[in-house]
């Protein structure tokens, strides 16, 4: 993909020579942030954005080739799409792929190799008449983990400008949010089996990601209520 298609921006909270001179080196933009809150972190880099469509990669991930291909003929194809999210291929710290048999704990449709568009506004219609929220027709019954990695997803631009204030106060878990926004924004939702990236399994996001918490859940259900979903 020809780099005068998309730009690129790289918020960071720390200073190294090496990253430096990468993102002199190709004309990035580099923008310094110590806030605590992702929200607020994210929104540093977001506020500098000139595209129509922002997607993201985390710093422990990794994008395919193809991947920014994919999101440009899906946002291409369908003018009224808002929510991108593709599956992962899980690998190690040192870059080493995960097994299917091994874990299996990767974004998936349920019908199986089948993409998926989403006509939100109509699924209200569904969800009302079966008394249950669109949130949870689409995790339970289109998409496994179609809120998960920050690496995996794109999103047109006003979803977020309409939501600014509350990504302000955003603690953690940014997949989640946008997520939700989406959904109260309506439109529809494109979903692909296709891997265009690596999720990188460690430690740190392994827990919030499969094993959500406590405190984490109380986040996610503090910032989903005021969408109402």
């Amino acid at each position: 993909m020809s780099k005068d298609m998309f730009e690129v921006i790289v918020i960071k909270n720390f200073e190294d020579p090496e990253s430096d001179s990468i993102i002199s080196r190709n004309l990035w933009k580099d923008i310094y942030s110590d806030s605590p809150l992702y929200g607020r972190f994210f929104l540093e880099g977001f506020k500098k954005a000139r595209g129509d469509v922002t997607t993201f990669l985390n710093d422990d991930d990794i994008y395919k080739q193809n991947r920014l291909e994919e999101l440009y003929k899906a946002f291409t194809r369908h003018k009224n799409l808002i929510y991108f999210h593709n599956s992962q291929e899980l690998i190690f710290e040192k870059g080493i792929k995960l097994e299917k048999s091994r874990l299996g704990f990767t974004s998936r449709n349920l019908i199986r190799n089948c993409d998926v568009i989403i006509d939100v506004d109509r699924l209200r219609k569904l969800a009302r008449d079966y008394k249950i929220s669109v949130t949870d027709i689409i995790l339970r019954h289109v998409r496994i983990l179609a809120d998960v990695n920050n690496s995996s997803l794109a999103v047109k631009k006003y979803v977020l400008e309409h939501n600014y204030d509350l990504l302000m106060m955003l603690p953690v878990g940014i997949d989640n949010f946008i997520f939700a926004a989406s959904i109260k924004t309506g439109e529809l939702m494109y979903f692909t089996d296709k891997r265009p990236t690596f999720y990188r399994i460690h430690g740190e996001n392994w827990t919030p990601a499969f094993a959500i918490g406590k405190v984490h859940k109380t986040y996610i259900k503090k910032f989903r209520s005021p969408f109402r979903l």
